[in-house]
């Protein structure tokens, strides 16, 4: 049997299995070339930290924002909202969030570069874990031993509503959580909440105009017929508020949307954005428009350039009123509203009536912190303000609402920066000291300066370069005791002079931040006349709240 036996091959890239559990691998040799990539494909593979959900320690499958701007996961939100449990940013269990589609789609596309698999939703359960591992020590245990009959048995409705694509957010949150009233008759109120709404949406009677609007809109080979069919929408919409509660539904809702983004019937446009303000009157509709993604559409009747001027004027009134809706402030920024409502505010070319509603949706919109960022970040943003507030060849109500959105960008760090950077202190200053109609501008004027004085060294050199020392001395010797705007004058001067001010804050934040924090909402929102009030002295005749179109 002088036949050699066959050699068996050892392949250099297989290892078998060691034989015995006992016996230790061999040690592979030492390579630094090797580490080197090894450490380096590490890096790369690392997830972005705007990707990971702050609760859940993972990437997010589904990534909703919060009005207050902050994005987590939404099967996260869902297990805080049945333990009682709030994270950072949300202010209620019943705040409204939206899909971040730009986040998700951002996520998506790393995962396909990097070779991993685009993450899973979590389950309730591994959520619910996640919350717990996120909340103190002494609280987390307390929910582990209460019976779940105890806790909230069902998330807030606005988690599972959907809504369009996003553009851009802020993505930093902390993993702190803070604990919600914990009482026993916290879940039948939501029961008998979610019980009556549920109730009132069975008996609401379907409008019959409802079918032939959403025909014509989807089957009508005539475009005339569209315009017909629509035209016939917008004054229903006048009529009364249980109609516009009755037609603001999601099927009514998906055929404005069509008829706003579809070319050919862009002679209906004009009818379906009135229908939309009309819709907006009423309180119950505007967080359900929001929902049923009708922003977008809006955005695009202001951006477009063969948009008539009527439908941008009411675009640009339904975005206000649906901004005056809190929970509704930061999905609409971040839909990007904000850029062409900027624009159609500053530029003289556009009519008055679209410019004061623009201006109206911004002052509402700035209220959120999201939203200050976000102008303060735009291009040429802050100037363009600044030029519209001290231009005397604009009329007296667009330069208030122009100051009136600079206070509510003050509030914010950024937005300080970004408004001295752009001469807002030798600007504001200017219309204080030379402006012979000054005066029905001074509390705005001077709420500005308040605000950029806050905790900014670099305001007081630039103030004293722009002589406001006697500008806001002016305001504070003319103005009676008690006066807001003579107090807040007085506090920006001792400001000016580095002395220490131990007075509470004008505007109430200090209730709710620390000092040198920024608080959304407006600097001269608990100071100063509600702008919400002051739509008579504005002489706005298009107001997106209180007219019908």
């Amino acid at each position: 049997m002088g036949a050699g036996r066959p050699r068996r091959w050892k392949l250099p890239f297989h290892r078998s299995a060691p034989s015995s559990p006992s016996s230790p691998p061999e040690p592979e040799p030492h390579s630094p070339a090797r580490s080197a990539v090894v450490v380096v494909v590490a890096e790369e593979e690392a997830p972005p930290a705007e990707f990971v959900c702050s609760i859940l320690g993972a990437l997010m499958a589904d990534p909703v924002i919060l009005p207050s701007g902050q994005t987590y996961e939404r099967a996260c939100l869902q297990a805080c909202a049945e333990l009682a449990f709030l994270p950072p940013g949300m202010g209620s269990a019943s705040d409204a969030v939206i899909p971040n589609a730009a986040l998700k789609a951002a996520i998506g596309t790393w995962c396909a570069r990097s070779g991993r698999v685009v993450p899973a939703p979590p389950s309730a359960e591994a959520a619910r874990e996640a919350v717990l591992r996120a909340m103190p020590p002494d609280a987390a245990k307390s929910v582990r031993t209460r019976p779940r009959a105890a806790l909230a048995s069902s998330s807030n409705s606005s988690y599972s509503s959907p809504a369009s694509a996003a553009s851009t957010s802020s993505y930093t949150s902390s993993s702190e959580i803070i604990p919600a009233e914990d009482e026993v008759g916290v879940k039948p109120v939501k029961e008998g909440i979610n019980k009556d709404a549920v109730r009132e949406q069975v008996e609401m009677a379907v409008d019959p105009l409802e079918d032939v609007v959403v025909a014509k809109v989807m089957d009508a080979e005539e475009e005339e017929e569209v315009v017909l069919a629509v035209a016939g929408l917008r004054e229903a919409t006048r009529e009364s508020a249980e109609r516009r509660r009755a037609l603001c539904t999601p099927r009514m809702l998906a055929a404005l949307r069509r008829v706003l983004l579809i070319p050919r019937h862009a002679s209906a446009r004009v009818d379906a954005t009135a229908a939309l303000v009309n819709l907006t009157l009423e309180p119950a509709n505007k967080v359900r428009i929001v929902r049923a993604g009708a922003v977008p559409p809006l955005v695009e009747v202001l951006r477009s350039s063969t948009s008539p001027p009527e439908a941008r004027e009411h675009a640009a009134g339904a975005l206000f009123g649906l901004a005056l809706n809190e929970d509704n402030r930061a999905a609409i920024g971040v839909l990007g509203a904000v850029p062409p409502l900027l624009d159609l505010l500053t530029s003289p070319a556009h009519a008055a009536p679209a410019r004061r509603d623009a201006g109206m949706a911004l002052y509402h919109l700035s209220l959120a912190a999201v939203n200050q960022s976000k102008i303060a970040r735009f291009p040429g943003a802050p100037k363009a303000l600044l030029a519209v507030a001290s231009s005397a060849a604009e009329r007296m109500p667009i330069r208030r609402l122009a100051l009136m959105v600079v206070c509510n960008v003050a509030a914010c760090t950024e937005g300080r920066a970004a408004l001295m950077d752009a001469g807002a202190v030798a600007a504001v200053t200017a219309i204080l000291s030379h402006d012979t109609r000054s005066a029905e501008l001074d509390e705005w004027c001077v709420a500005a300066m308040y605000a950029m004085s806050r905790g900014s060294l670099r305001f007081r050199g630039l103030a004293r370069a722009a002589g406001a020392d006697a500008a806001l001395r002016r305001v504070a010797e003319e103005c009676a005791p008690g006066v807001v705007r003579r107090d807040m004058a007085r506090k920006t001067l001792r400001a000016m002079r580095n002395e220490a001010d131990d007075a509470a804050d004008l505007t109430g934040s200090s209730l709710e931040c620390g000092d040198g924090d920024d608080c959304a909402g407006s600097i001269v929102s608990d100071g100063l006349m509600s702008f919400r009030r002051r739509q008579r002295e504005l002489g706005s005749s298009s107001c997106g709240n209180t007219a019908e179109f």
